[in-house]
């Protein structure tokens, strides 16, 4: 672990690393939903934008009360071998008629998540593609939507994570996410930094885009290097959920899911 410097040069240096490793999408990867029609899920591609939600939503989605939340992972997925195959989508399922409690669950393709929807009106809805993991809480969706550019502020939390992993978990929590969630950010971008370091560095003050709407070699690194753990576990991504972002991603690569289910 690096300790901070009392020189001025070396101070500027230690921020400049860690702004140039904390350039994590949140988003790298997303799942394609099945042909099946699906509660929330919108299939006309010409005329779909993801929505912006206001502080309305987002506060909803905030108070909501997960009943069987997840463990906060203790060990590093990234340095475990993991199987980083995704099948299935991801539904909420409201318990109560007041929609404040609810439960996660799995459905092994859209088709299963519209049957049980069906069986139990008004209750179960899409809230990503893929699996569920843990990011994938309304909590964590309401702090998704709360900051269209995710990185900035975690970059901020990754510069704490040089000195104290107990700092940078406060951080993160701090910008809403349910400590599980937040956990899982910290372990990406600790693995970004061992995997990205040079190329972060090169890429400091880059557009999160290239003129030709591919990534900057940061973010691509990233993506290469830390998405799939990142997806298996967090689950939650923008793209799957269908949120928007400050990283430009080909319109097909965006599921199509309204989050109206507050």
């Amino acid at each position: 672990m690096l300790a901070p410097s009392r020189n001025g040069g070396s101070k500027a240096l230690l921020f400049a690393i860690a702004s140039a490793l904390m350039l994590i999408s949140g988003d790298s990867g997303s799942v394609k939903p099945s042909s099946s029609s699906v509660s929330s899920l919108i299939k006309d591609d010409s005329c779909w934008t993801p929505p912006h939600y206001n502080t309305t939503v987002i506060s909803a989605f905030k108070s909501k009360l997960l009943e069987n939340p997840f463990p906060v992972p203790e060990k590093d997925p990234y340095r475990l071998k993991i199987n980083t195959s995704r099948v299935g989508v991801c539904g909420v399922k409201y318990l109560d008629s007041d929609r404040l409690k609810y439960e996660l669950n799995t459905y092994p393709s859209s088709k299963a998540l519209d049957e049980a929807a069906s069986k139990a009106p008004g209750r179960i809805y899409l809230t990503h593609t893929g699996p569920c993991g843990l990011c994938s809480t309304l909590q964590d969706l309401s702090a998704y939507m709360q900051y269209k550019d995710m990185t900035s502020p975690v970059r901020k939390c990754g510069f704490k994570g040089f000195v104290s992993q107990k700092w940078a978990m406060k951080c993160l929590s701090n910008l809403g996410l349910t400590e599980p969630c937040a956990k899982i950010w910290f372990y990406n971008t600790r693995n970004t930094r061992k995997e990205c370091l040079g190329t972060c560095l090169r890429n400091v003050n880059a557009p999160y885009n290239k003129p030709d709407g591919s990534l900057n070699d940061c973010l691509q690194c990233d993506e290469d290097k830390s998405g799939p753990v990142f997806k298996k576990v967090a689950a939650r991504t923008r793209r799957d959920s269908g949120l928007e972002s400050a990283i430009k991603r080909p319109p097909e690569s965006i599921s199509h899911v309204n989050h109206y289910y507050y």
